[in-house]
């Protein structure tokens, strides 16, 4: 790989790694946030929430920001914004708090939208493989931020914790200033806004969004209600629950991996979309007839999650016919699919709280295993848009 690619890669992986870890670093030091500021439930809550709906609702204007700056120069300026946003909301009081976790969130909503756009026109023929790398280096991002920040709580305080997940930022942002030129390529191929209506009316933009809003149904979902669900199903302690969780998380690390692996060996995406459908299928399963078997059905959503993050954001680029596209595709996805998986565990919780158990809502969730792999099959159709 020459140079500069490196050097665009590296930026890439880097930036990847900032996207989530903004929301995981939140839950290890939860509760000292609450004691400190004196949080509601429902206050805790939106410092998950506002994030993923930043995701969603300004998508759009993320894909409007590449046009406009080009997708180097709007990647770097958000990298800069999300360094900035993580020292703020830690100053004082729970309105900076919420202020800052908002300007987060839309911070990292860039890079979500525009990554694709930037591998599209820097990669070419490897840009299903980088994808899925940098989706790895997402995960394990948001791994590392979950892991990191109770030692260093311990050691600085909630505040301190949450504002040194600032220097990541600053250090991709350092590599991203160096590497623009490459990704500036992006630049004039999203610059162009022909095309956008005739996206929403293409049957492949809308199975790549649905694979993108069910999978992040069934990943927030769990995030969300799986110690819980253990608890009440498997009368799990608190210590089992969060092992449990981290399980779930960390293993997303190795799904994330998978999808180049084998975009490497078999560059047909149809079996890999089954495969990750099958991948969060069997432990949704595991969990309604042996929630016993928690650990293995742990181990196996963490595939799934990582795999279908990985598998999401391939598709964009892989069905995509230039790096304007991508960016465009990239919006939509995310504006329909992290819109409907915001809702997802608030509609696994009404209904768990409304059927008196878990029975529903996991049958719920198998109905959504077995669309995600219909619309896997439809997305993999070896079609470009653009």
């Amino acid at each position: 790989m020459p140079g500069g690619d490196r050097l665009l890669l590296a930026a890439v992986l880097l930036t990847a790694a900032n996207l989530r870890a903004a929301i995981a670093a939140v839950g290890p030091v939860l509760d000292d946030v609450r004691a400190d500021l004196g949080l509601s439930a429902a206050a805790a809550g939106l410092l998950t929430a506002l994030p993923v709906l930043c995701f969603a609702l300004l998508a759009p204007a993320s894909a409007a920001a590449g046009r406009r700056l080009g997708a180097g120069p709007a990647v770097l300026g958000s990298l800069l914004l999300l360094a900035v946003a993580q020292g703020l909301r830690v100053l004082d009081g729970s309105p900076v708090l919420l202020a800052g976790t908002l300007l987060a969130g839309a911070a990292m909503t860039v890079g979500n939208v525009l990554l694709p756009a930037v591998v599209k026109a820097g990669f070419g023929r490897s840009a299903g493989t980088v994808t899925g790398l940098y989706t790895a280096a997402l995960v394990a991002g948001a791994a590392a931020g979950a892991a990191l920040t109770a030692p260093l709580a311990a050691v600085l305080g909630w505040r301190g914790a949450l504002a040194a997940q600032g220097l990541p930022a600053v250090v991709a942002a350092a590599v991203w200033a160096r590497a623009a030129r490459r990704a500036v390529a992006a630049g004039p191929a999203a610059a162009a806004p022909t095309g956008g209506a005739a996206l929403w009316r293409s049957p492949v933009a809308w199975a790549v969004t649905a694979v993108q809003a069910l999978h992040s149904t069934l990943y927030f979902s769990l995030t969300a209600w799986l110690p819980t669900l253990l608890a009440d199903r498997a009368g799990a302690d608190a210590a089992t629950g969060s092992l449990a969780a981290s399980v779930f998380q960390v293993l997303g690390i190795a799904g994330s991996l998978l999808v180049p692996a084998v975009l490497a060996r078999r560059p047909g995406q149809t079996g890999l979309a089954l495969a990750v459908a099958a991948l969060w299928t069997v432990p949704v399963a595991g969990l309604l007839v042996a929630p016993g078997g928690w650990p293995l059905w742990a181990g196996l959503g963490g595939l799934a999650q990582g795999a279908g993050i990985a598998l999401a954001v391939t598709l964009v680029v892989l069905r995509s016919a230039d790096a304007g596209t991508a960016a465009r595709l990239s919006g939509m996805s995310q504006l329909v699919g992290y819109g409907v998986g915001a809702a997802g565990p608030v509609v696994v919780g009404a209904l768990s709280q409304a059927s008196g158990g878990w029975t529903a809502p996991l049958l719920l969730l198998l109905a959504l295993g077995a669309g995600l792999a219909a619309a896997g099959v439809a997305a993999a159709r070896p079609v470009r848009i653009g």
